[in-house]
């Protein structure tokens, strides 16, 4: 069928954007280190950044945040510049903000417009997109700059899916697939509508809905307690916290317990070894 306008204004415009940046990074709150190619592996992530399934040291590489839209983020540098230059904030090096791919040449509208579709990265790759990337108070924390999260709010990007894999380079045309929107295949990682709203345009129940409480982090703790640890650490590297403070102490207290009762139970069974061994040798 015929596109219409709309789509047809997308595709012409997207077509434009070009590959300006291509960062990665080890671990989280490593440094984004700048690269001029890289290889995207299906299903997996970037080769060497935190994110790749082969790593998983990211921030948010825990099991229970787990989404196919971890594998890779987009970001327009002429958004950025244009949004900081609205709201009078200071230029920030777009590498801070921490997304994979820097791109050149399209809008923050035409950059969001490219959820629901798959997206051409070089002659190579293809990306299916998911979701915004919205800032959150650990980049606001690392960048300290106070606000951050709402002044740039629609303009930190987007979450991909790596469908085929390959090299990209600096340079590269990055343009939607034509026909390829398809909604119905978007996933968000079950995240709630209100992680998406402003946190001061939230209502007083999505910010209960968003509020992390000691209930709702043990059972975090429970699920992947090393990827809530390595959470938590990134968070106090910024200079805020993720989990409630007494969750933590709940959570070490219960860590400690738990190895106090296998050093009994490893005692006792050593104990009753010896005594044994000392009848049978009697």
């Amino acid at each position: 069928p015929p596109l219409s306008l709309p789509s047809l204004l997308l595709f012409i415009l997207a077509a434009m954007a070009r590959l300006e940046g291509i960062y990665i990074a080890d671990h989280g709150v490593a440094p984004m280190v700048s690269r001029q190619t890289a290889r995207l592996l299906a299903g997996r992530g970037i080769e060497g950044d935190r994110y790749c399934s082969d790593k998983r040291t990211g921030t948010y590489s825990a099991t229970f945040a787990q989404e196919p839209g971890k594998q890779l983020t987009m970001i327009s540098a002429d958004a950025v510049e244009s949004e900081m230059k609205a709201v009078g904030m200071e230029p920030l090096p777009i590498a801070d903000l921490r997304r994979n791919l820097v791109l050149r040449g399209i809008s923050k509208e035409d950059l969001s417009a490219m959820i629901g579709h798959e997206v051409s990265l070089g002659p190579e790759c293809r990306v299916f997109v998911h979701r915004l990337c919205v800032p959150c108070r650990y980049n606001e924390g690392l960048n300290k700059r106070r606000g951050l999260m709402e002044k740039l709010w629609y303009v930190t990007g987007v979450n991909c899916e790596i469908l085929t894999g390959g090299e990209v380079s600096v340079g590269d045309v990055v343009s939607v697939v034509s026909g390829s929107h398809q909604p119905e295949r978007i996933d968000t990682g079950n995240k709630p509508a209100a992680f998406f709203i402003p946190p001061s345009k939230r209502s007083q129940q999505e910010q209960k809905d968003m509020t992390m409480t000691s209930e709702k982090a043990a059972k975090l703790f429970a699920m992947d307690a090393a990827g809530a640890r390595r959470l938590e650490s990134s968070y106090e590297a910024a200079g805020v916290r993720f989990f409630p403070r007494e969750a933590i102490t709940a959570h070490d207290q219960q860590r400690a317990a738990t190895s106090a009762l296998w050093l009994a139970l490893a005692a006792a069974v050593a104990v009753a070894a010896m005594t044994l061994a000392r009848k049978s040798m009697q």
